[in-house]
């Protein structure tokens, strides 16, 4: 669906949605794949062209993530946002997102995918015991089309307000739903392994983490917080 958006991207209109039954070659961030059944989860990208009033397009990943978690507490307890965007339910991964950002004829668009594990209760071996689902959480099915109209509305009413408004209230629902927040955790930086403590988010979208008697400050992809 991302590939899709970027070939089309100059004659879809600002707000696209695609959404697939299933994938070939989905992925996330580093190049990670994204492992989906058919039929059984949200496959969506979203594609956006028009950035009016709009100063800190990086912070549209914590946005999306924002959105994101406000849909599934609907639905589940215990959704934690994992800096920046990924969504974790029982310290267990339901959630990927994937921004891709490009110039085109000197227009800017920015592609937002996203995969949210619904009615899929088995995945690989390698990963099943640290992702989980809307099935797996509730024992129960669910309309992926349904679910699909009304994630969609939730995503586009706060992207909106984001690009024509300054308020940025959307970073106190993160602080209070941030995984690992005033604990101690592993991230790695330039392959090295390190740990410290996670104090807060800055209104500008830096995680800060406290390392020894130093409070160090790391924009998205700088680092991965490990689970």
């Amino acid at each position: 669906t991302n590939l899709y958006l970027k070939e089309n991207a100059e004659t879809l209109d600002n707000y696209t949605i695609v959404t697939a039954k299933y994938q070939t070659s989905g992925k996330g961030r580093l190049t990670r794949v994204w492992e989906s059944n058919d039929n059984e989860n949200i496959l969506m990208s979203l594609l956006l062209k028009e950035f009016k009033n709009c100063n800190n397009l990086s912070l549209l990943s914590l946005v999306v993530g924002y959105s994101t978690c406000k849909f599934l507490k609907k639905y589940l307890t215990d959704v934690k946002i994992k800096w920046p965007n990924d969504i974790l339910v029982n310290s267990k991964k339901i959630c990927g997102i994937l921004l891709e950002g490009r110039i085109n004829n000197q227009k800017q668009t920015l592609i937002i995918g996203i995969g949210i594990n619904i009615n899929q209760i088995k995945f690989h071996d390698e990963i099943d015991n640290i992702t989980t689902s809307l099935k797996k959480e509730t024992n129960r099915d669910y309309d992926v089309g349904l679910l699909i109209e009304e994630f969609a509305e939730i995503l586009i009413n706060d992207i909106e307000l984001y690009l024509t408004d300054s308020n940025n209230s959307y970073i106190d629902y993160i602080r209070n739903n941030l995984y690992g927040i005033n604990e101690t955790v592993s991230y790695t930086l330039d392959n090295n392994t390190y740990e410290g403590k996670i104090v807060d988010i800055c209104d500008d979208g830096r995680l800060m983490i406290k390392k020894g008697d130093e409070i160090l400050f790391f924009n998205s992809g700088e680092i991965k917080i490990k689970r």
